[in-house]
């Protein structure tokens, strides 16, 4: 693995009902996620998907990526646009740097979500662990 190394990317194209439900088992009750009238008297074009659920995005493109054989250590984003259901999302990230600790491989990624108009929803950073290999 080296600096610059694409993870492979992630579509996901969130829909009302997994919108609704997310709120429903994290207890987020905000009327946005739900009412599309709530939504719209706020200034959103629809129900917007949770920050929490694009941050589960992020966490689902690295786990696809690493499978068993690795963890995630630190997680960060921030959501710079409103998503919508029924719009497609593109997953991605590169990995900016590798350290190790101990026999422990530790890579830096920088992360993104991309939607379907091709403006950025979310950028983040992670720090993942892999075995080391001697």
């Amino acid at each position: 693995m080296t600096p610059t190394t694409q993870i492979p990317e992630l579509e996901i194209t969130p829909d009302a009902m997994q919108i609704f439900m997310f709120s429903a088992v994290t207890w987020n009750r905000h009327h946005i996620h739900y009412s599309k009238d709530a939504a719209l008297a706020e200034g959103h074009q629809d129900i917007v998907v949770q920050r929490a659920l694009i941050g589960n995005f992020l966490a689902r493109l690295l786990t696809d990526w690493l499978g068993d054989s690795g963890e995630i250590r630190e997680l960060s984003w921030k959501v710079v646009h409103s998503a919508l259901p029924g719009k497609k999302l593109r997953c991605q990230g590169v990995v900016t740097g590798e350290s190790r600790l101990g026999s422990r491989r530790i890579l830096s990624c920088d992360l993104k979500i991309v939607g379907a108009e091709q403006q950025t929803i979310a950028t983040g950073a992670a720090r993942v662990e892999l075995p080391g290999i001697d």
